[in-house]
């Protein structure tokens, strides 16, 4: 080939290549261009994903942290309150152990002669109460009970138990509880609730409910 004509192919070829060059660049720019304009419209949804997540996350922990106080405050007052209720069981056990003996204890006496079966069972009393109980209070209560039809055998048990008030009957295979905190705690269910009316205008139940 002519020095001409090769020299002429080379600069085409030249030329076709710089062409092909700045068209490759061309594209390679517009598509940087539109792979950076994209990375910036993600990254700002991801930003405003975020801000919005963020601004939801601490609207839920401030509500959470509002409840669980609310929810400690009503656990606090709900506690004063049975602390109150416990308080004015104690006072009324008190009320009635005082009754109890000022009447010379009529109130052990009523509850005896219903409790009593078949009339040779021993009543448990507190050390206490058996120092304090009337001279004639066995005698007596066996004559009423032999009125009834009963044996009329009921005795004072050697042993004295720690027991606040009232008795716990003795029989052959069994005993059963007669003292004023067992009695008192199985009508406390039932009298509770009035009680907490009268003095709080609402009711005392388990941790954790409203007031």
């Amino acid at each position: 080939m002519e020095q001409g004509k090769l020299d002429k192919l080379k600069r085409k070829i030249i030329a076709d290549a710089e062409s092909e060059a700045s068209k490759i660049i061309e594209e390679g720019k517009s598509e940087a261009s539109r792979i950076l304009e994209e990375a910036k419209t993600e990254a700002e949804r991801i930003r405003q994903e975020f801000e919005a997540r963020a601004k939801e996350e601490a609207s839920e922990y401030v509500r959470r942290q509002v409840s669980l106080r609310e929810l400690e405050a009503r656990k606090a007052v709900l506690a004063e309150k049975g602390k109150v209720i416990d308080e004015v069981f104690a006072r009324a056990l008190e009320s009635l152990r005082q009754k109890d003996r000022e009447s010379g204890y009529g109130i052990t006496w009523k509850l005896l002669l219903s409790a009593v079966e078949a009339g040779d069972e021993e009543i448990i009393l507190d050390a206490e109460d058996r120092k304090a109980l009337p001279p004639d209070f066995l005698d007596r209560l066996n004559g009423e009970l032999k009125r009834q039809g009963k044996r009329g055998e009921v005795k004072l048990c050697e042993d004295s138990h720690s027991i606040k008030g009232g008795f716990i009957l003795k029989r052959a295979r069994s005993e059963s509880n007669s003292t004023f905190d067992t009695l008192l705690g199985m009508v406390r269910d039932e009298i509770e609730t009035e009680i907490s009316q009268v003095l709080f205008g609402g009711k005392v139940k388990e941790q954790g409910s409203e007031a």
